[in-house]
């Protein structure tokens, strides 16, 4: 069975607890990340209910994602040999 692992983060001032295989250290990580991008959204907008606040950071996270998907995807198409290219 797969371990699985339990940390306390804090996200925008609320504790939340986090379980799974990953390791408490990337949790906290991507805990801090998401944490991070809300005070940055917040800052710029500090109207915002914590709900709008938190699709908000989703939607930005979620742009940042596809951004450095189609990123990786063209890294990886242009590194493959296409056929009769001549190598």
């Amino acid at each position: 069975m797969d371990e699985q692992y339990r940390v306390k983060v804090d996200i925008f001032g609320h504790t939340y607890t986090l379980r799974g295989p990953a390791m408490p250290e990337h949790l906290q990580r991507i805990a801090a990340s998401v944490d991070q991008k809300m005070r940055e959204i917040y800052e710029k907008n500090p109207q915002l209910d914590l709900q709008t606040l938190a699709v908000l950071t989703a939607l930005n996270l979620a742009d940042t994602y596809e951004e450095l998907l189609a990123e990786y995807e063209a890294l990886v198409d242009s590194l493959e040999i296409k056929p009769n290219s001549g190598e």
